[in-house]
């Protein structure tokens, strides 16, 4: 016998079994018949209806069998022991997926193959997985169980070869298998990216894979770290007379311009407090330069909140003003939390920043003496003198203005020659390391 000849035997007797059951399905309550995806709009009769019509289509010879007793879905979801009795339960969204498969197993041409495929692809990516708690080992048991009831089924039928039979349900079984897999690997890909993902927006990136691979974080010392602080002055006045929902659009605009830049510098972010903005330069991968890169971005953050401030005037609203400060020096950076994680740093030197960014002026810059000393070379500052710090008594401190003239064109920009002044220097300090 041909393999079409055995292929068209073995669909029809799977047909007809098939057809009994669709119209079962098409006796049901419209209200167990809600769909969705390819069918949504459609109740499950009308969509059921669709199926039957293709089946007798495609397959016109059932209408002249017998119907069987026998109703196979029935048989699968006992089964299965689907929480649903067969009775309530409608099959339309399996239907459509049996169907194709039936198509397929009649003849495997490039088409129904094609359809085969996309179908039951589609399938199950369209499950709520978390909801319904299904799992591979699940949907490959399922397939199991309607592999064996189809194998009971042809061997019933007369002068059959039965190996050959076998052999062909169990191909395409095989590509069944196969799909599922494809699909469940897919969504476990997507869902480790998206935990990473999560994981790196929470902790830097080293940290995060510190913490998956020993389930806890060392904390480490630093002999030499750049920590900036920021603040608005007047947020609280001119927040009173705005909604929620345009405080946290306004905070988000500027924090999102802030990250964008400190990415450019490998500065790590710490965290917000309210208004505060918090990043350290150093950390978690120690840096030869910590205090220029931060010099760098402090200069391009006040560029970019003043031309927030500046578009805000032009449309006369409200806004608010910036102090900035920061501060070099050693501190210990390590992961606090057991069920929210938190990358967090401490030491001296980071209440010396906050106090920094305190004693600062609106619109500028605030830094200490430690700092002015690294970072003099190549950007203008102006000293203060010394000024009272709570809790420190008085500290030197400078003002940041901008980059030196012949290594920026417009006191913000690192020019050609002062990347090339730095990399020379990094280089040497390497040797010395």
């Amino acid at each position: 016998m041909e393999e079409i000849e055995l292929r068209k035997i073995i669909a029809l007797e799977i047909a007809r079994h098939f057809l009994k059951h669709i119209n079962i399905e098409l006796t049901k309550e419209t209200e167990f018949s809600q769909t969705s995806g390819v069918d949504s709009g459609k109740s499950g009769k009308e969509v059921n209806q669709e199926l039957k019509n293709e089946l007798l289509n495609r397959l016109p010879e059932i209408e002249k069998l017998e119907i069987p007793e026998f109703n196979l879905i029935k048989e699968w979801a006992f089964r299965n022991k689907f929480i649903y009795k067969y009775e309530d339960y409608s099959f339309h969204t399996y239907n459509r997926l049996f169907l194709y498969r039936l198509f397929d197993l009649c003849d495997p041409n490039v088409e129904n193959k094609k359809i085969f495929t996309e179908t039951t692809t589609n399938s199950f990516k369209a499950l709520d997985y978390r909801q319904n708690g299904f799992s591979i080992a699940f949907f490959i048991r399922v397939e199991n169980n309607m592999r064996e009831i189809l194998r009971e089924m042809i061997l019933k039928i007369p002068e059959l070869n039965y190996d050959e039979a076998w052999k062909i349900v169990l191909e395409q079984s095989k590509e069944y298998h196969e799909l599922v897999n494809t699909v469940f690997e897919s969504r476990l890909e997507e869902s480790i990216a998206e935990s990473n993902r999560l994981l790196h927006n929470i902790l830097p990136i080293a940290v995060a894979n510190e913490l998956k691979k020993k389930d806890t974080v060392e904390p480490l010392y630093f002999k030499n770290a750049t920590v900036l602080f920021t603040d608005f002055s007047g947020f609280t006045k001119i927040s009173e007379h705005m909604n929620p929902k345009d405080i946290i659009k306004e905070l988000d605009l500027c924090f999102s311009f802030f990250d964008q830049i400190i990415d450019q510098f490998k500065i790590e972010k710490i965290k917000t407090i309210g208004d505060s903005y918090m990043c350290a330069s150093g950390v978690p991968v120690e840096k030869k330069n910590p205090s220029i890169d931060m010099a760098l971005a402090a200069i391009k953050m006040r560029e970019a909140f003043n031309q927030i401030k500046k578009l805000k005037q032009e449309l006369n609203i409200p806004f608010w003003d910036i102090r900035i400060g920061f501060h070099s020096g050693p501190l210990i950076a390590g992961v606090i939390g057991k069920k929210k994680f938190s990358y967090d740093i401490w030491g001296d030197t980071v209440n010396t920043a906050s106090r920094m960014e305190s004693s600062s002026e609106l619109g500028k810059i605030n830094i200490s003496e430690e700092t002015y000393h690294q970072i003099s070379e190549y950007f203008i500052c102006t000293p203060r003198g010394k000024i009272g710090a709570k809790n420190k008594g008085e500290i030197s401190m400078y003002f940041l203005d901008s980059i030196k003239s012949e290594y920026s064109s417009n006191g913000i920009d690192a020019n050609e020659k002062f990347l090339d002044v730095l990399a020379r220097r990094i280089e040497a300090m390497s040797k010395n390391f």
